[in-house]
């Protein structure tokens, strides 16, 4: 045997491992603290920290006029933030999307129950129901039968 396959007989010993013991005789690496920071500071990275840090500066340095500056300013760095987020598409977009959901409350601009019901409307609810019935008829190539039979 020669490392590469597991055959039937040693699969049925108790002792045998599980994965394949892989041995390499190569010595590691030893990385420098540069190729450390680079592989934890990608640009990436850099993007998923960039939108807190905008909304922290348009938070603590935004002056609107007004009776509530408070929350408006709040909303403003989370508009900041959620924008950056979906212009790098540092994160994916339907975590950008639902971000209002914890940001909002987070940061005191509404409740939780307000953002979510505006996310569940009639309309969007009927539209969703609609792009999820036309995934199964794409699916099940009900378009193609349909064609197919006016044809």
């Amino acid at each position: 045997m020669n490392g590469d396959h597991v055959s039937v007989a040693d699969s049925d010993n108790m002792k045998s491992p599980l994965l394949p013991v892989v041995h390499n005789d190569e010595p590691l690496e030893r990385n420098t603290m540069g190729q450390h920071l680079r592989t934890i500071f990608t640009p990436n990275n850099c993007y998923i920290a960039l939108g807190p840090l905008l909304c922290a500066v348009v938070c603590l340095c935004a002056r609107l006029g007004g009776d509530d500056t408070t929350r408006a300013r709040n909303m403003l760095g989370v508009l900041v933030w959620i924008f950056e987020w979906w212009l790098t598409e540092a994160v994916p977009m339907p975590i950008t999307s639902m971000s209002p959901l914890f940001l909002f409350p987070l940061f005191g601009i509404t409740a939780a129950d307000e953002v979510a019901s505006s996310y569940m409307d009639d309309v969007i609810a009927l539209v969703l129901g609609s792009f999820i019935l036309a995934l199964a008829v794409e699916h099940y190539n009900i378009h193609r039968r349909l064609a197919l039979n006016v044809l």
